[in-house]
């Protein structure tokens, strides 16, 4: 059966008695191609453990187990729950999880505690951003993260100094985010309103690594880097030295002579700062 059809997905939807909510942003993926895509962008081999968050009818998921040594498809709907294990019946590599994925964690975390996984999924738009924090800050974290996303996030993942947000600032200091590909909205059913973009994010593992190796990171703690960051980010249209004198309850040209000392223009604002000068502000905040 080809789950990755218009016609499959409808006759699952009347016999599990589903229908899509827009509102939570439930779509399905109804091309073959952009599904033959993600996987290659996931670059799989056959010890790879792969987690799936929003697993639907299983679309991804079926050709997840046939590249993968494990997969643990997460899904809050109990009546995609049945068709998912469905297909775990006849695959012993397929591990099953119903229930939110945050409320779930200790089953889930259970499943790939001391592992390298991955993190594949077509995500369903109203928790795109709240996975990507959760995932990057948490542990154990993916090793990189291959995710169907709105294309309005992925390009705010990727953006570059000058068009930087929270979002963007989060993921970058983890990790290299990168667009693979876009997809236009004919691809899902229900069809969204706007088109979307996998989004490959790599590099997650080393960070670690990185935070005891590399001077500038051993001496920033990740909860006061992002505590600096919204304070930075709190009003977009002011100048940074005004948010940081408002936010740290420190006098303006105290804040600009922490800029300064941090090759950072007094007068630029949050929007303009690579990650690098945000690691250079946290060190001498501190």
């Amino acid at each position: 059966m080809n789950l990755a059809s218009l016609k499959t997905i409808k006759f699952l939807c009347k016999k599990y008695k589903f229908w899509p909510s827009r509102k939570s942003g439930q779509t399905f993926l109804i091309s073959e191609k952009v599904l033959n895509t993600i996987v290659q962008a996931a670059q799989l081999k056959k010890d790879d453990v792969v987690l799936e968050i929003g697993a639907g009818f299983g679309t991804l998921t079926a050709e997840l187990i046939k590249a993968a040594q494990k997969v643990v498809a997460v899904e809050l709907d109990k009546r995609l729950v049945k068709a998912l294990r469905k297909i775990a019946s006849l695959n012993k590599n397929l591990k099953v999880v119903e229930g939110d994925i945050f409320k779930q964690w200790s089953v889930v975390s259970g499943e790939l505690t001391d592992l390298q996984y991955k993190l594949v999924a077509n995500l369903p738009y109203n928790i795109t951003s709240f996975i990507l924090r959760n995932f990057l800050e948490q542990k154990p974290r993916p090793k990189e993260m291959t995710l169907l996303v709105q294309k309005e996030v992925a390009e705010r993942v990727i953006a570059k100094p000058g068009q930087m947000s929270l979002l963007a600032v989060a993921v970058q200091f983890y990790a290299r985010p990168r667009i693979v590909n876009f997809v236009k909205k004919e691809n899902f059913w229900p069809e969204p309103k706007v088109d979307s973009a996998i989004l490959k994010i790599q590099g997650i593992s080393v960070f670690d690594k990185l935070r005891l190796s590399e001077k500038p990171l051993r001496n920033v703690d990740a909860k006061e880097f992002f505590s600096l960051v919204k304070i930075g980010f709190s009003a977009k249209r002011k100048q940074l030295h005004n948010n940081l004198s408002a936010g740290l309850g420190i006098n303006s040209e105290t804040a600009k002579e922490i800029l300064s000392q941090s090759d950072v223009n007094p007068n630029c604002r949050a929007q303009d700062l690579p990650i690098e000068n945000w690691i250079k502000i946290a060190q001498n905040v501190k």
